[in-house]
């Protein structure tokens, strides 16, 4: 009696739910193993919103339970901080976690002061393939010199970006009151018709 077994392990991602892990054997005898990602920050979000009734009441009595209303109206944790440098100087800073990603699998770029970093991550060997992707936008305020926008991959996995900031200062706008028509007017301009 001969018993041959294959035993690898792979450290699953950080917000994977093992609980609900498949796997499946393809026709080319492939093993493939899915499972879903949870992410504790949409959860939290979304029990917030089911929470904040008056917040929401905007939105009516008929709300999508699978929305992220409260990360809608709230913002989210990829959004640009304008820092102060000293020197009367301020920057523009913003920190996105790619861990597992190499720089040359990251792409920032800027469209219509629309920040957005992508990135695509395959790793490949003789039993298995891996492909895992990543996709963040957020519109820069502005001010921001995105010419002089540089990012660079920190050792623990962190996109730093960063980009000088200028205060834009806007001249108070004024505009001119004009008396409305009074009632018996409006009537007479009417009756000329």
């Amino acid at each position: 009696f001969n018993v041959r077994e294959l035993r690898k392990s792979y450290e699953l991602p950080e917000h994977a739910d093992a609980t609900h892990l498949v796997s499946y054997v393809t026709p080319n005898n492939m093993l493939v193993m899915e499972a879903p990602i949870k992410n504790p920050e949409a959860e939290r979000r979304l029990e917030q919103a089911r929470n904040d009734d008056t917040r929401l009441a905007q939105f009516g009595e008929f709300l999508d339970p699978f929305f992220d209303y409260a990360g809608f109206l709230g913002g989210s944790e990829f959004e640009p901080k304008v820092v102060d440098k000293g020197n009367n100087e301020k920057q523009l800073e913003m920190t996105v976690g790619m861990k597992n990603y190499k720089p040359q699998e990251i792409k920032v770029s800027v469209k219509n002061n629309e920040l957005i970093v992508q990135g695509e991550h395959r790793h490949k060997d003789a039993n298995r393939t891996e492909r895992s992707f990543f996709f963040k936008s957020t519109t820069l305020p502005p001010g921001t010199q995105v010419d002089q926008l540089q990012s660079h991959l920190t050792d623990d996995g962190q996109l730093k970006i960063e980009a000088p900031f200028v205060e834009q200062k806007e001249a108070p706008k004024s505009i001119e009151s004009k008396e409305a028509p009074k009632p018996a007017e409006a009537e007479k301009k009417q009756g000329d018709k």
